[in-house]
């Protein structure tokens, strides 16, 4: 099959790797330095949008369950160098969902995901404004396409009495949930339902138990629609490249009087396979819209070779061809356990093990494109998505020694300069947002601000405090009224220089 997306997404690929342009070298002191020669820089001119879909947000989400167990193993989390919650951190990094999976009777280490914790976990999401998608996955610990054990407690039961237990326990969780003011958005029933849940009852490779297997779905979805009407079931894959899986499941959930209002597949490519692997699960994302006239989303997703830089760039790959579906059908990405650092080989490419902090992977969800200015991979003048302008474009360049990762954006020129940098975001859902970025600067400066404009109201802007120690500045409460906002840094000076990284741009 050939998707008529696919030459899009190839532009998308290449065009989001960047080029690397000339470096500049530079004798560089903490508060005045001079370059040893000044290369004239060409404007980057790049809008950069953000998604929404049917009026509603896209979701760029991140399914960080284990946060709680991490925690009381005394394994924190730092944005950058400062010890941070995770759930602050997902939103700053521009992130506005959080997915959980929900056990019946956890026991001993794995605990953290019976409906106590999910509700604890639920609020802290509440509290940073991140929507909910729960996964229920019908066991007393993990359940996927290699096994779907039956909870201890429902061991002996029937058919009539496990569809009991299902809607009993689905019915349990929303309501506690309910009970604290929270209803999630979208529902998981059965977690990589590839061959059904709660085996060997459900276990549709079994002749006969398909029907099992849409009763047991049927009692779950009933059970969250009579909880409220408006939540949004799905039925997950673990094999989001493979449609003949999927439209097994879904056919046989049809035929036997079953509905759904959501597919979700996981995408996890390997080296070998990666841009297969991403292209076919985008098609048959698009075929399953084609055939069932669903909602889709890509609901689990990671990359596990120790490559931030890949991740970063199979992220927005996976967000834009999603949002690229036809019929605005797409609804959105979610990462598997971007934070799970502490497990050798788990997703190691979205944290760093030693600094306990994101890699330039999580950049991919970031509303703010290349952030921390580590996608041109040299000390480039025009850094990759950003604009510059102002009379002395080349004051504008990047260099060594920044607040993490390996560049900084610079403005200086050892003469008379003004400068600016911007980054036009669009497609922003209307409400308040927060600019914030780490800065440093020399003393003497005319003019040195970040700033937020065309957002709906006046420029609004944040001057810049002389020092030599990287400083965390901010601007909140922007008000976007248009959908779009343009941010920046300007410098007006002689000789002296300004330098900002990492960048944030994300809804209060």
């Amino acid at each position: 099959m050939i998707c008529k997306n696919n030459i899009i997404r190839t532009c998308i690929a290449l065009t989001f790797l960047g080029l690397g342009l000339v470096s500049c070298k530079k004798k560089a002191a903490e508060e005045a330095f001079t370059p040893e020669k000044e290369i004239p820089k060409a404007n980057v001119i790049q809008s950069v949008a953000a998604r929404s879909v049917n009026n509603y947000e896209f979701l760029k989400g991140a399914d960080i369950s284990h946060v709680t167990w991490m925690e009381n193993s005394n394994r924190f989390f730092f944005n950058t160098t400062d010890q941070q919650d995770l759930f602050l951190m997902m939103k700053e990094r521009g992130l506005n969902s959080i997915r959980l999976r929900v056990w019946v009777n956890p026991a001993g280490p794995s605990y953290y995901s019976g409906i106590a914790d999910v509700v604890t976990k639920a609020l802290r999401a509440k509290a940073q404004g991140l929507s909910i998608l729960l996964s229920f996955h019908y066991s007393d610990s993990w359940a996927d396409f290699k096994q779907q054990n039956i909870p201890a407690a429902w061991a002996s039961y029937n058919l009539t009495q496990m569809k009991t237990a299902v809607a009993t326990h689905t019915t349990d969780c929303l309501n506690a949930l309910k009970a604290v003011g929270i209803t999630p958005k979208y529902v998981q029933v059965g977690n990589e339902t590839d061959y059904g849940m709660l085996w060997p009852m459900g276990d549709t490779r079994i002749a006969g138990h398909m029907a099992n297997y849409a009763q047991l779905f049927k009692a779950g979805y009933d059970a969250i629609k009579l909880v409220d009407s408006s939540i949004k079931v799905m039925v997950q894959f673990s094999k989001g490249y493979n449609n003949a899986v999927c439209t097994e499941i879904l056919d046989g959930l049809i035929a036997n009087g079953a509905t759904f209002d959501i597919v979700g597949i996981s995408v996890y490519p390997v080296l070998e396979t990666y841009d297969q692997n991403i292209e076919d699960s985008l098609d048959n994302l698009e075929s399953l819209i084609a055939t069932y006239n669903k909602e889709v989303m890509v609901v689990e997703c990671g990359y596990y070779q120790n490559d931030p830089k890949r991740t970063r760039e199979m992220i927005f790959r996976l967000l834009d061809g999603v949002h690229a579906l036809p019929n605005d059908k797409g609804l959105g990405v979610y990462y598997w356990e971007p934070q799970y650092y502490h497990r050798t080989g788990i997703n190691k490419s979205t944290f760093n093990a030693t600094t306990k902090s994101p890699t330039v992977g999580l950049d991919g969800f970031s509303l703010v494109k290349n952030p921390g200015f580590e996608v041109d991979e040299s000390a480039a003048t025009s850094p990759a998505q950003w604009q510059t302008a102002g009379s002395n474009p080349d004051a504008n360049y990047l260099e060594t020694n920044p607040h993490t990762g390996a560049y900084r954006l610079t403005h200086f020129k050892n003469s008379g300069f003004n400068v600016e940098t911007n980054q036009t975001i669009t497609g922003l859902t209307n409400g308040n947002y927060t600019l914030q970025a780490w800065v440093r600067s020399g003393t003497g400066l005319l003019e040195n601000y970040l700033f937020a404009r065309d957002f709906g109201s006046a420029q609004m802007k944040v001057d810049i405090t002389p020092g030599a120690t990287w400083t965390k500045i901010s601007i909140q409460n922007i008000n976007v009224t248009n959908g779009q906002c343009i941010i920046g840094m300007y410098t007006r000076g002689n000789n002296i220089y300004s330098s900002v990284d990492n960048f944030q741009f994300f809804k209060q």
